[in-house]
């Protein structure tokens, strides 16, 4: 291909909306000649490129965008340790079918039992296929909408929360929420009731949601129906990381 012809081919492709193969496209012909493609596979095998490298933009830019920690994958999770853990229904919610769902996760344990890091292994694995993830601890979430709350007229917060596929709200319940405080929240469970997925780990159990919400049976029981109806309940009960960690380091001195 001569000069002139391969950048005609390569306006051609960026005015059809190629993003990533006119640039490649000298490469690519050299591969195909190298290995002595038919055109028909050339062709195949360039779109597959194309779609390759837009699919690995789209993941990366979700997961910056989700606030999520890269390191914690399900495959860096030590299920050796939790032996307790049901390893199957975590396999299936790996699956990410709860997302399509619009179903919910709830991952309740001690401090340290690896609940975290579960949940955000799940939201990476959304982002993999396909799915817009907000990461955000319950600390966090509340004190964006209580800004939002006091700027009427800008709401990207809430609006980000209520509009991402799945949302995941980590360490509910290490401070009691006071009555308004326990209302935000309840505004964003509602709202996302059958609309999306939301994941919530707590060191709480579930009995004891009405004392974490301010003492009100009736905000508890509201938030907790919408939560529960369509929901995966994980129970980890098993010792903590870190206090086995901080062992092995004593041990070893």
């Amino acid at each position: 291909m001569s000069g002139s012809s391969l950048e005609r081919s390569r306006a051609l492709l960026r005015h059809l909306g190629f993003e990533f193969t006119p640039e490649r496209l000298p490469e690519l012909l050299e591969q195909s000649v190298r290995e002595e493609h038919s055109l028909p596979d050339f062709l195949e095998h360039v779109l597959t490129q194309e779609r390759l490298a837009r699919e690995e933009r789209r993941v990366k830019t979700g997961l910056k965008l989700s606030g999520l920690a890269l390191g914690k994958t399900l495959e860096e999770y030590d299920y050796s340790f939790q032996r307790g853990l049901n390893k199957h229904q975590l396999d299936l919610l790996a699956t990410t079918e709860f997302a399509k769902r619009k179903e919910n996760v709830l991952f309740l344990g001690p401090p340290g039992v690896g609940k975290s890091h579960l949940a955000q292994g799940l939201g990476i694995r959304a982002i993999q296929n396909g799915f817009s993830v907000t990461f955000t601890t319950a600390d966090q979430l509340i004190d964006r909408l209580r800004r939002d709350e006091q700027n009427q007229g800008r709401k990207s917060h809430r609006r980000k929360f209520m509009s991402t596929s799945v949302l995941i709200i980590d360490e509910l319940g290490f401070q009691t929420l006071d009555r308004k405080d326990a209302h935000l929240l309840f505004k964003v469970i509602s709202h996302r009731y059958e609309r999306g997925a939301t994941i919530i780990t707590s060191n709480k159990s579930i009995s004891q949601w009405p004392d974490m919400l301010a003492g009100d049976e009736i905000l508890a029981t509201a938030i907790l129906d919408r939560l529960l109806h369509h929901c995966h309940v994980v129970n980890i009960d098993g010792r903590s990381y870190r206090l086995r960690q901080m062992e092995a380091q004593v041990a070893n001195r």
